[in-house]
């Protein structure tokens, strides 16, 4: 696979790659040491669903804000103020007396890295040559997808061999090193000293059918990918007893799918734009993958956290690749078109924490599974009613 990056944009690139990696690690370091921290503080399943769901919350209602950040001061300034609030949090998440305290915490690092993703979406895009530009998603996805393995894998390990409060740290002072990097080695942006959000092409943009479609996609993914990837690790420790270090491993076997899916699915899409066939594939692979997970043996969960894994990775990329194509003709925008389905994808994280844990102490794992892998494809199904197949694009009309 030939990567189309031009020269001058390497260091932008490599820096962009890592700053990915970091923040995936501060998304998933929570989950992968809770078993942990549950038992100094005295919590179960539902404090897990808590604090998961506050994190989702900052990420979720923060993501339109920030793209009409994006706009005022250029995709460069919001990655780097959203890196450093979102670092700084997790950083602090390690010096948390009690659950109110880290759920806060973990509001403000899904806040921002709400700031974060959108943004750097633009910057990895303009990196790459002209019709590259799925392929530099997908690399972005990757990227994420590797700092996922090591946060559920590593910092279990980590946290093992330090404690699961010294395993905070280190990975909230990474992200403070990744803010530094993205100020020196991201190009300044070029903005225009007269330009005003335009609320006709707002609009137009938001409630386009087609990227209404994908939204809901996203929504879906979300749903299922939440699930697995948030409480995969604490129910295989906590049920199958298979110790912190193994949970973690499994775990991180969603996102090392994923890093091999993305890529290839983001050349896919620049090559054939088909992304409804795509999204139906990958809601219809992740519905089935959050159904088999928590059925009491270690073989369905392992195949579990494999086929989400190659869900996400292929229907993300496509969903995010599809959202900004399909706004090309007005440029100015492609932060917020992300954000938007992007906000849709974090509304799916936000509130299966919430049900699924409700729904395993009152059923049971494997109950609440199937409930949520069923809420996934039928919020899958929508897209079978769009006519269009190929990317439309939106109009002032």
């Amino acid at each position: 696979m030939n990567v189309r990056v031009g020269g001058a944009n390497r260091g932008a690139l490599a820096s962009l790659i890592f700053g990915r990696i970091v923040y995936a690690i501060n998304w998933y370091n929570l989950a992968a040491v809770f078993f942990l921290t549950a038992s100094e503080l005295r919590q179960n399943v539902s404090g897990l669903g808590l604090v998961t769901a506050t994190f989702y919350v900052g990420v979720g209602i923060f993501q339109v804000p920030s793209a009409i950040l994006a706009t005022k001061i250029g995709p460069r300034l919001t990655a780097i103020y959203g890196t450093s609030i979102a670092s700084l949090a997790a950083l602090l998440t390690g010096f948390a007396s009690n659950l109110v305290q880290i759920a806060a915490l973990r509001f403000f690092v899904g806040l921002g890295m709400a700031l974060v993703f959108a943004p750097c979406v633009i910057l990895i895009t303009r990196c790459m040559q002209k019709g590259s530009e799925g392929l530099g998603v997908g690399l972005y996805q990757s990227a994420f997808y590797l700092g996922g393995a090591i946060g559920l894998s590593g910092w279990s390990l980590l946290a093992g061999a330090l404690g699961w409060r010294n395993s905070l740290v280190v990975s909230g002072a990474l992200g403070l090193f990744t803010s530094a990097l993205l100020f020196l080695s991201i190009p300044k942006d070029s903005l225009r000293s007269n330009f005003s959000v335009n609320l006709v092409r707002v609009k137009a943009i938001l409630f386009n059918k087609w990227m209404i479609g994908i939204s809901v996609a996203m929504l879906a993914l979300g749903v299922g990918n939440t699930v697995v990837g948030n409480f995969m690790a604490y129910y295989v420790e906590n049920v199958i007893h298979v110790g912190i270090g193994g949970g973690g491993a499994i775990a991180s076997l969603t996102p090392i799918a994923a890093l091999a899916t993305a890529p290839f699915i983001g050349r896919l899409f620049d090559r054939s734009g088909d992304a409804k066939r795509l999204l139906l594939a990958s809601g219809a692979l992740m519905a089935f993958g959050v159904g088999i997970a928590f059925f009491g043996t270690i073989y369905l969960s392992i195949l579990s956290a494999l086929l989400v894994g190659l869900a996400a990775g292929a229907g993300f990329t496509i969903g995010i690749s599809a959202a900004r194509a399909t706004n090309s003709i007005y440029p100015e925008y492609e932060t917020l078109t992300v954000s938007w389905v992007n906000g849709f994808s974090m509304f799916g994280d936000f509130f299966p924490p919430l049900l699924f844990s409700s729904l395993v102490i009152r059923y049971g794992y494997s109950l609440a599974g199937l409930c949520l892998a069923g809420l996934t494809f039928v919020l899958t199904t929508p897209l079978l009613f769009l006519r269009v197949s190929r990317l439309e694009r939106v109009s002032d009309s």
